[in-house]
């Protein structure tokens, strides 16, 4: 009698290598080990900054000079040049734009007629002599030159940026992304996902 064997191959393909062989990979495609730890963030502020400056750190742009601002040209460059605004730490801690933006700030709180009798609240030091008694509303539509201290040149060049008053300093789109990059900067994380686990595995050695 004869007798049939039926022999069965299994054909093994490099898809069907085993897991183990495999590279691990996350949903971005990046070899498992290699990730930052941001792929998934959507968190941007393209419109603030040049594009070539988009995907770096905050805690690097904030020492930047301005022009890594989006939108600053020669005209605003000499601007602030001449005010002694070269770099965003500077503008973001340009003192009479944090003065426009706390008066223009407590005058949102402020009611008409509103004060208390006997009341000694004030802002003397801020504003000139003339001004000293006027609402906070007013001031603020005040032009810059009723900021104590500003020169009446550093006036006529904030014109050309189209500051007229102290709200409009207050609302100065530069110096506010500058502050607010300066700020945002202290809370940000350098370090990849890589780096922190091996920081921690240090650590747990030491």
């Amino acid at each position: 009698t004869n007798h049939k064997i039926r022999v069965s191959f299994t054909v093994t393909t490099m898809s069907e290598e085993p897991a183990t062989k495999k590279a691990k990979t996350d949903e971005s495609g990046n070899e498992s080990g290699n990730e930052s730890g941001w792929e998934s963030h959507k968190l941007n502020i393209s419109e603030a900054l040049m594009k070539k400056d988009e995907g770096r750190h905050l805690s690097d742009v904030m020492n930047d000079e301005i022009s890594t601002l989006q939108g600053i040209g020669p005209m605003s460059l000499e601007v602030f040049d001449t005010l002694g605004l070269k770099t965003i730490p500077q503008l973001a801690t340009y003192k009479y734009f944090l003065l426009a933006r706390a008066l223009k700030a407590l005058s949102e709180t402020e009611t008409e007629d509103g004060r208390l009798e006997g009341s000694v609240m004030n802002v003397d030091k801020a504003v000139d002599k003339e001004w000293e008694h006027k609402s906070l509303k007013e001031i603020c539509e005040a032009p810059t030159e009723a900021l104590e201290g500003i020169t009446k040149d550093a006036c006529d060049l904030l014109e050309k940026l189209g500051v007229h008053s102290i709200s409009n300093l207050a609302e100065l789109k530069y110096c506010r992304w500058a502050e607010a990059i300066v700020h945002a900067a202290k809370f940000e994380q350098t370090k990849t996902v890589k780096e922190r686990k091996l920081e921690a595995q240090l650590k747990k050695l030491s």
